[in-house]
């Protein structure tokens, strides 16, 4: 029997790592190519895409799309990580702060911004992650990083907790927020509760909780949980080839327009990859425009599966 690939969306409990949920899936599985895209703090839950087999050729692309997140920052304590399992650094007085005033600071962390990752993340620092740093007590800011906050709704302000709704492009801290604001509001915040309910296409309606996959390993049936690789939706435009167009994505030579199979809606003259499909609908890789090709080319393999 061929060992199980494809792509695993794991509601993730609080209290494990990541890399935990990796290695469990990776003894229910008996595979070792497993990963994980999007790292959720251990408080956190959610939505935990895990990769399997060739679908972790893929994670790049999985873990591009955007996060939509929901959770409680919790006005006047601040943190040393930022959340609530932290080392209280400092308290302030919230009960002046009216709605209104609250609202208006946190519509400041919309949009496009440079964020400082927190001093506990997985962050590197010449190749040693920044939560080891700050543990030997090397706590300089890390470098901003540009992010995007599409969109913070607060959906209820009672007393110091402040219950809300987060899109984010990758790599936004909302832990970061949750400081930032507080520090804006002068009286310190940290986050309290965070829950995942999207990555991309991905939403936590499919996800499974990792009981599920444990009964499913005892029954049998674990394959019936995972997305085979056909089915993984990337968020791309997807092109379908001709028995030559399979032929040169297998050796990597640059694909022409001939070796579409038909005509197709993908915007192959922009900068963006597309998913590449068999006649028989398999998925075969993933190619990038060939914008230094040679003469007739139009996409160039990025991720070739097939061999």
């Amino acid at each position: 029997m061929s060992p199980p690939e494809g792509l695993l969306v794991i509601d993730k409990p609080e209290g494990p790592t990541s890399h935990d949920i990796v290695d469990r899936v990776r003894r229910l599985a008996g595979i070792r190519r497993v990963g994980h895209t999007g790292t959720l703090d251990p408080m956190a839950t959610g939505v935990l895409p895990v990769c399997l087999g060739r679908a972790t050729r893929l994670a790049r692309f999985i873990a591009g799309g955007r996060k939509t997140y929901a959770g409680i920052i919790r006005l006047g304590v601040a943190t040393d990580t930022y959340d609530r399992e932290g080392r209280t650094t400092r308290t302030g007085d919230f009960s002046n702060l009216a709605p209104d005033e609250i609202s208006a600071a946190a519509a400041r962390f919309r949009g496009e911004q440079m964020q400082t990752p927190p001093p506990y993340s997985a962050r590197k620092v010449g190749g040693v992650p920044a939560h080891r740093l700050a543990r030997r007590g090397a706590v300089d800011p890390l470098e901003p990083r540009p992010v995007t906050v599409y969109r913070l709704d607060l959906l209820e302000i009672s007393g110091s907790a402040l219950r809300f709704e987060m899109v984010t492009s990758p790599g936004t801290y909302v832990r970061s927020i949750a400081h930032d604001l507080g520090h804006a509001l002068s009286c310190g915040g940290h986050l309290e509760e965070l829950r995942r309910t999207a990555a991309g296409a991905l939403t936590i309606a499919s996800a499974v909780p990792i009981e599920a996959l444990e009964r499913a390993t005892r029954d049998g049936t674990l394959a019936d949980l995972i997305i085979p690789m056909r089915g993984i939706d990337l968020g791309l435009p997807t092109v379908t080839l001709t028995d030559d167009g399979v032929a040169a994505m297998k050796t990597g030579r640059p694909l022409s327009s001939r070796e579409l199979a038909g005509p197709t809606a993908a915007p192959l003259g922009a900068a963006g990859p597309v998913r590449v499909l068999d006649g028989d609908g398999e998925l075969i890789g993933i190619a990038v425009p060939a914008k230094d090709g040679p003469k007739g080319a139009i996409l160039r393999p990025d991720v070739v599966l097939v061999a």
